[in-house]
């Protein structure tokens, strides 16, 4: 068994591996980037270093989260550096037997949805597995690089 952390995004459940995290914090509105990919939120300072924002509604589904009471920032292992990923809600952290994976037919990181590892099913419920190091194509990995850098 391995745990995760379930959290929703417009609606639909996704998990992340607990390895992958290391902190959950408060939402709080970050200082702004300008021209960046839309899904780029801003900077918020975590541990005296400025830490990268990334609106996970944004990301997989093209549009804007409405931060509310709700909203937190996932503190993920992104690369061997840390990203935020802003999520509507924490759901859980549960256990999932790892034989519950239906890995994906391809692992390849150029494909769009080469982040998605594979699925959990309970009752009718699915839910959406993760890999944090593959969520962004080789041109979103370079621009978060070069905004974590500076």
């Amino acid at each position: 068994m391995t745990k995760f952390i379930n959290f929703i995004c417009n609606e639909q459940q996704f998990a992340l591996t607990i390895d992958s995290v290391e902190k959950i914090l408060l939402y709080k509105k970050p200082a702004l980037i300008p021209d960046t990919s839309a899904y780029i939120n801003g900077f918020l300072s975590y541990n005296d270093i400025p830490l990268l924002l990334i609106d996970m509604k944004m990301r997989l589904f093209n549009e804007k989260l409405t931060p509310n009471e709700q909203t937190k920032i996932i503190v993920a292992n992104w690369k061997n550096k840390k990203i935020g990923l802003i999520v509507e809600q924490i759901t859980q952290v549960k256990e999932y037997p790892i034989t519950d994976v239906e890995q994906s037919e391809s692992s390849n990181s150029t494909v769009r949805t080469g982040y998605l590892i594979g699925t959990f099913q309970e009752n009718d419920a699915i839910t959406l597995h993760i890999d944090v190091d593959k969520l962004f194509s080789s041109e979103g990995e370079q621009e978060i690089e070069e905004l974590i850098e500076k």
